[in-house]
């Protein structure tokens, strides 16, 4: 079958097909000609690719179901406790969302102050919210992966969990390499040039946030707010760096 009798078929854009097939899910066969060969097999495994996906299963899971490292049974009783979660957040957002919706008030007149604290009664009655202790989390993997190229302003990989690995790894041995070659040629200088890249960017991800907290409330400094998480990076690093080096 070619990709657009699959795209028909299971109808889904041709782009999901590529991502997938681009984290490997899927691995048709190349005709002569170049064109992309999918069998039955390939498509069985893209409809199961489909339903676990709308299930909610992360793509880096479905690929350790289908390789056999992870059962089907434990990943969904995972994904059930997830969806729970999730469920119980969106339930406690949903109901005080109704409750402001009804009032029918609008930015300029929202009492905050007041919800703040039906808010906080809600969550000791037992009522949950979205976690945006996630927003951490997700501007710390931003960071991370954005210092090393791996990924835009947004956080979306720019390519696959393995390629982003083995960039790393690559990054940290180039870097090992240059400082063994510019000092003594010693062990310590290849391990401390190694572990250089990755200090640079934990500097970045731990001092980072309550950097760009402050800078938000300081408009003259939010300007210079990445020069500033870099001065401070660099500088930690040496320190650390000269700390190992004794």
């Amino acid at each position: 079958m070619t990709i657009k009798e699959v795209e028909q078929e299971l109808g889904i854009p041709r782009a999901s097909i590529r991502f997938y097939e681009k984290e490997r899910l899927i691995e048709p066969k190349r005709e002569e000609n170049g064109y992309r060969e999918y069998d039955e097999k390939d498509v069985a495994t893209l409809r199961k690719v489909i339903i676990f996906r709308k299930l909610g299963l992360p793509v880096s899971e479905i690929e350790e179901i289908l390789d056999g490292a992870k059962s089907l049974p434990d990943a969904l009783g995972e994904n059930i406790a997830k969806l729970q979660e999730q469920l119980a957040e969106l339930n406690g957002a949903i109901e005080l969302s109704k409750t402001i919706q009804k009032t029918g008030v609008d930015i300029a007149a929202f009492d905050e102050n007041y919800y703040w604290e039906e808010m906080n009664r809600e969550e000791e009655r037992g009522s949950r919210f979205m976690d945006i202790a996630k927003d951490i989390g997700q501007y710390q993997k931003t960071v991370f992966l954005e210092q090393f190229g791996l990924a835009d302003c947004e956080g979306n990989l720019r390519c696959t969990i393995k390629e982003a690995v083995f960039a790393v790894i690559s990054i940290s041995l180039i870097w090992g390499g240059m400082r063994w070659l510019l000092t003594d040629r010693s062990l310590r200088q290849f391990v401390a040039g190694l572990v250089t890249p990755f200090l640079v960017v934990v500097v970045l991800v731990i001092f980072g946030y309550p950097i760009h907290c402050f800078a938000k409330k300081h408009p003259r400094i939010a300007r210079y707010e990445k020069a500033i998480v870099f001065l401070v990076a660099i500088a930690v690093a040496i320190i650390v760096i000269g700390l190992l080096k004794e």
